[in-house]
């Protein structure tokens, strides 16, 4: 591959989960790859839909599996939830989400009856007929559904799970209602991210495995993206595809070739 020159980037957005990493294991060259954009000066953003885990547990995960990387360079959804929420005047929340997460949103208030907010984040086996049922009842009673992401499964050592996404898509049907996303490829949270580099769309280029999340998003805000054949790619989904990557490499560590 040819390395470019004329549009040279100045930062990179990296989705974690199948592009850096996938079923617990480093990408072949991935933490290379990392080291060489690190030494070449990129800024760095690590992406994530990963809502179970806070920014800094996500940070000591990358560092077991030989990554350098810093905390702040991690943006997951629950971040952007958070600084969502501050956003909002005057407001209340019922959660769905895993304890270690609900901490994270210490200082946002709860209301458990009459919330202003629901929102749903990686909840694991607490996604339940009861747990469910009690979000659709506020739900139907005037509070907004937040979606911290929107993905339907995800891969683990054990095999695939259902991911919050499928019981996001089942309270919108129920209650009738559409969730606002925090997470990827919503507008929101690419904006975001943008926002911490301070940089434009034109100087980013976004990079990671799933056509649905981070080539739709990086498409909607007008970046270049990179498509990895890790992770969640299947070689389907080029030939209608919902959005058009940039670029379309092996793996990760091919972008030591292109930049």
């Amino acid at each position: 591959m040819q390395k470019i020159s004329p549009t040279r980037p100045k930062a990179f957005l990296i989705d974690l989960d199948g592009t850096l990493y996938f079923k617990g294991e480093p990408c072949l060259g991935a933490v290379e790859t990392v080291n060489y954009l690190r030494q070449e000066k990129y800024q760095l953003r690590f992406l994530t839909n990963t809502t179970a885990k806070t920014p800094k547990m996500l940070h000591a995960q990358m560092q077991a599996l030989g990554f350098d990387i810093y905390e702040n360079e991690i943006f997951n959804a629950t971040y952007a939830c958070l600084l969502y929420l501050r956003s909002q005047p005057e407001m209340s929340c019922h959660f769905m989400v895993d304890d270690a997460v609900k901490a994270f949103f210490k200082e946002i208030p709860t209301d458990d009856d009459a919330p202003d907010f629901v929102v749903l984040g990686d909840y694991g086996e607490g996604f339940d007929f009861h747990a469910l049922n009690h979000s659709f009842r506020l739900l139907m009673n005037g509070a907004e559904l937040i979606a911290l992401q929107k993905n339907l499964y995800w891969f683990s050592s054990e095999g695939m799970f259902l991911d919050c996404g499928a019981f996001v898509t089942l309270l919108e049907a129920a209650a009738n209602t559409t969730a606002k996303v925090m997470g990827k490829p919503s507008e929101t949270f690419f904006r975001l991210a943008l926002e911490s580099l301070q940089r434009s769309p034109s100087e980013v280029i976004v990079v990671g495995d799933d056509i649905t999340s981070d080539i739709v998003g990086a498409q909607t805000m007008k970046m270049r993206s990179i498509l990895v054949k890790t992770g969640k790619f299947k070689p389907n989904q080029l030939e209608n595809p919902v959005a058009e990557p940039t670029w379309v490499p092996k793996n990760v560590s091919e972008l030591t070739q292109l930049f």
